[in-house]
């Protein structure tokens, strides 16, 4: 219901029919009908999943950073990794900012001075995965390497079917394509 209906219909009836009460009171409901709108489209500049392209450039500009990213989506994944780097930087930070790119389920392990990366629930080397690097780079203690861990399909993990079934798809398709 908009404000103008809202406001008319909480006067007394006598007052409803008047038309000029009727019309200031319409432009008065309009107006607030449109600061609502602003409001909710300036709450949604508060989550990265939903920051608009105006909000990722005033976030960049607040952070001094630039994004690689080309995508509205990977621009927000990079500047939720990069706002999530400040802090300690332990395990739990390195996993938080592999957890903010969206690209399924990533394993964070520090073993033999080393942080390994695991990418486990996807094939192949995800999206944006330099943006993610350079978060990571960003957030890490300078002495400590990093190694990234893709997954890929071999013919064990593919289900056994004739060549006339795998011909339909190309060889990167089956090396990297979920389903197959």
């Amino acid at each position: 219901m908009s404000h103008k209906v809202q406001i008319i219909s909480n006067l007394h009836k006598v007052f409803r029919s008047d038309s000029y009460i009727n019309n200031l009171l319409g432009v008065a409901g309009e107006r607030l009908d449109n600061y609502e709108k602003k409001a909710e489209g300036l709450e949604k500049e508060f989550w990265f999943d939903s920051m608009s392209a105006l909000g990722i450039a005033i976030l960049e500009d607040q952070l001094a950073y630039n994004t690689m990213s080309n995508t509205l989506e990977g621009k927000r994944e990079e500047l939720e990794g990069r706002w999530k780097t400040s802090g300690k930087c332990d395990l739990k930070l390195l996993q938080t900012i592999a957890n903010s790119w969206r690209n399924g389920q990533v394993g964070v392990m520090f073993t033999n001075a080393c942080i390994q990366i695991t990418f486990i629930s996807i094939v192949g080397i995800p999206r944006d995965i330099d943006a993610l690097k350079g978060a990571i780079e960003e957030a890490k203690p300078a002495h400590l390497p990093v190694e990234y861990t893709f997954r890929y399909r071999t013919w064990g993990n593919l289900l056994q079917n004739t060549w006339g079934y795998y011909k339909q798809f190309t060889w990167e398709q089956i090396l990297r394509r979920e389903g197959i």
